[in-house]
């Protein structure tokens, strides 16, 4: 028999302006608190990433007043089912960049961005002999499951991906190219 799970845990993020992330940083931890939520987010300019965990009933919650905002209407939740709380605290955080890639020019990715593919795009994109798989997610991930023939840059932390791209894509630069 299956059991219900008491608890979730919400995986999201979403690109998209932040007028001032501090306020909303703070606005979001007062709501994330009511609703007993724990885990980690963080807001800047370009938009918010968060890992959460929750009662079914919170998380619900959480969801729907996310979606109540125009920002976040279309916002996608990983959803898992848990055991408990997986987090022993609450973070919601402003930070200067989502994502960290110290570059050299700020680059709004709400602005400039590659094709979003649906998964029925994707593969027929990846039966192409002359397309490029480049697999953006950590090691751990990579070694769970990955794409055939998917090209898996040996770098420390996301941050160092643009240099790593820099130093060996150029060979790819006329071929279309799909990360995930």
């Amino acid at each position: 028999m299956n059991e219900i799970k008491a608890y979730r845990i919400l995986l999201f993020y979403k690109y998209v302006s932040i007028v001032d992330p501090g306020v909303f940083a703070r606005d979001h931890l007062k709501l994330c608190k009511e609703l007993g939520l724990k885990g980690r987010i963080l807001v800047a300019k370009e938009g918010i990433n968060g890992t959460v965990s929750g009662t079914v009933e919170n998380t619900d919650q959480y969801m729907e007043h996310m979606r109540q905002s125009p920002l976040f209407s279309d916002m996608d939740f990983k959803v898992d089912a848990s055991e408990g709380h997986a987090f022993a605290k609450l973070f919601v955080r402003p930070r200067d960049e989502l994502v960290s890639f110290r570059l050299a020019k700020d680059i709004d990715p709400n602005e400039r961005t590659g094709t979003h593919l649906t998964p029925q795009q994707f593969y027929q994109q990846m039966q192409k002999d002359d397309c490029v798989i480049l697999d953006g997610r950590n090691e751990y991930e990579y070694e769970i499951g990955h794409f055939r023939n998917a090209i898996r840059p040996k770098v420390e932390s996301f941050r160092d991906f643009p240099q790593w791209i820099r130093e060996n894509l150029s060979q790819y630069k006329d071929k279309p190219i799909l990360t995930y």
